[in-house]
């Protein structure tokens, strides 16, 4: 076996590789993700005189628009090789950077923005889950982990650097700088980490050469995103994973209403996002080795009862040292869910179909998470207490769903 073909599915470092490339497509899709772009909001705001809700307005509606794109790029993540589509993508997201920095007309900013929402937010985070799930078969877990720390890692450096950088110099050069490492940094590493005719490329050929080399172990049968979306296990999954972006959007878009009803402090909500960051990022890395050991389909089983029980905390407990206990727990779930759940589709489906089938999962959840600040907007003008009650009551709808699930299997 030379270096130029790594053997698909073995984490080895040989493939070391492979795991940059998934970690350099997180990393880099801090262009279109919230953390990143709310820097901008005041000041693009100020800029164009539009009134205090236009920004998010039309972020929410690119956002949506989006989502209904990605499954059409979905299925060219399956069908070209992944460097083309990864170099297409950067050339885009570049695209979009220079017109939110330099536009003055709202149609351009408005396409600025669907673009690095569509490339950063949507499809640079599925072409690196898709592709680590599909190539790694046996180590998938901690793979996967791994390369989606890539995005932690973004959330950490990038914004007391944006920050500063749009102090001393202003917002544009900061998209400035995002365009110039994309082209720089990103493009070249693409083509220097993954060969022209590596196995890695389509997942075509890693279907192909994972049943070459290994003939006698059992392969999953890859599922169209059709036969997926009729699967009855499909449908009994979908809400478990929309809980925790629909719950995780909405409290933190109401934080302040939170906050006010039970007298919390800014500071208070504050710290707890900050635990919800640290504590993620190493269940991130757990929950990779645990999917290894036990399997993601079991694991769906218990993956939300952290965040019910941190449901729980704040139902039960006004004090101010529930709001970082919540997110904490919440973090547990959500770092396990993130690494769990791509797990689950490459494991179940199969590698030749999954980035149609993870686009139509995004798709999903970013519905939901659209709705959320809404709903929540509601559901909280009910009173704290009474959306907590319904939110646990959401929880254990889904863990009964596992259960059903897993009894079905």
């Amino acid at each position: 076996m030379t270096d130029t073909q790594p053997r698909p599915g073995i984490l080895t470092r040989a493939n070391g590789r492979y795991l940059g490339f998934g970690f350099l497509h997180f990393f880099f899709s801090f262009v279109g993700q919230t953390f990143f772009i709310s820097l901008f909001v005041a000041r693009m705001t100020e800029r164009m005189e539009w009134a205090d809700n236009t920004f998010a307005a039309l972020y929410s509606g690119v956002t949506l628009v989006a989502a209904f794109v990605l499954p059409v790029i979905g299925k060219q993540v399956d069908r070209l090789k992944v460097r083309y589509v990864s170099t297409v993508t950067a050339a885009c997201l570049i695209v979009g950077t220079l017109l939110l920095a330099f536009s003055q007309h709202i149609a351009l900013i408005v396409a600025g923005l669907f673009i690095v929402r569509l490339g950063g937010q949507g499809v640079m985070p599925l072409i690196g889950s898709t592709t680590i799930g599909r190539f790694f078969d046996r180590r998938r877990g901690r793979a996967l982990a791994l390369s989606i720390i890539g995005i932690s890692a973004a959330e950490v450096i990038l914004p007391p650097v944006a920050t500063y950088l749009m102090l001393s110099s202003g917002y544009r050069a900061v998209w400035l700088m995002a365009a110039c490492a994309v082209a720089a940094v990103f493009v070249p590493l693409v083509w220097l980490l993954v060969r022209r005719n590596d196995d890695f490329q389509k997942a075509e050929t890693v279907a192909d050469a994972q049943q070459r080399r290994d003939p006698e172990a059992e392969t999953a049968e890859s599922w169209t995103r059709t036969q997926v979306l009729r699967d009855r296990r499909f449908r009994l999954v979908l809400p478990i994973v929309l809980f925790v972006p629909f719950v995780f959007t909405g409290l933190v878009f109401n934080q302040s209403v939170i906050a006010e009803q039970r007298g919390y402090t800014a500071e208070t909500m504050a710290y707890g996002l900050s635990a919800y960051g640290l504590v993620r990022v190493v269940f991130l890395l757990f929950g990779g080795d645990l999917v290894d050991r036990i399997g993601p389909a079991y694991l769906l089983r218990y993956v939300l009862l952290p965040v019910i029980a941190g449901l729980l905390v704040l139902l039960t407990v006004e004090a101010s040292w529930s709001v970082p206990v919540f997110f904490a727990l919440m973090a547990v779930s959500g770092g396990m869910d993130s690494v769990n759940t791509p797990a689950l589709w490459a494991d179940r489906y199969g590698p030749r179909y999954l980035g149609s089938i993870k686009s139509t999962v995004r798709l999903f959840v970013v519905v939901a998470s659209a709705a959320a600040p809404i709903l929540f907007s509601y559901g909280l003008g009910w009173g704290v207490e009474t959306w907590l009650y319904f939110l646990i009551a959401y929880g254990v709808f889904c863990v009964a769903l596992a259960l059903e699930e897993w009894r079905g299997k």
